[in-house]
């Protein structure tokens, strides 16, 4: 594994991000029973578990708010993974410029108007893209 400089605690950022978008997708809708089956009280606390739940619900403002937010997170998180590699001596100052400049597109092309503008019902967690995207309804 490359990099250490941080004590690879960038990899919370990422994190950050990964859990914000799945709130996002996840607002407003019915909790699966199977999620309800590993962990009852997630999202409210009420004794009748055969209660439909649901995550909360949050407004368009907070919505895009949260949007902007895992873009700045995914954004911090490739500055501090390119500082990271070139501080433990992996990458140099050239490569950090390169490699930073192509994940930055990359970036740009997730989310090209610098959130992720989608409709819930056609996004998708796609392994080959490494992220969440629109996707042909199956």
């Amino acid at each position: 594994m490359s990099g250490g400089a941080f004590d690879y605690k960038q990899h919370f950022i990422e994190y950050m991000a990964d859990e914000i978008e799945q709130r996002i997708l996840n607002s407003g809708r019915k909790i699966p029973q199977e999620v309800l089956k590993r962990d009852p009280w997630i999202g409210y606390w009420d004794d009748d578990f055969n209660v439909p739940r649901y995550y909360p619900q949050y407004n368009r403002k907070t919505i895009d708010i949260m949007k902007r937010a895992v873009y700045v997170l995914r954004m911090a998180y490739i500055y501090a993974q390119r500082v990271d590699w070139m501080l433990s001596g992996d990458d140099g100052e050239d490569s950090l410029v390169e490699r930073l400049e192509k994940e930055l597109e990359e970036l740009k092309k997730k989310y090209p108007s610098g959130k992720f503008t989608f409709k819930k019902k056609r996004v998708r967690y796609d392994d080959d893209y490494g992220g969440f995207r629109e996707m042909p309804d199956e």
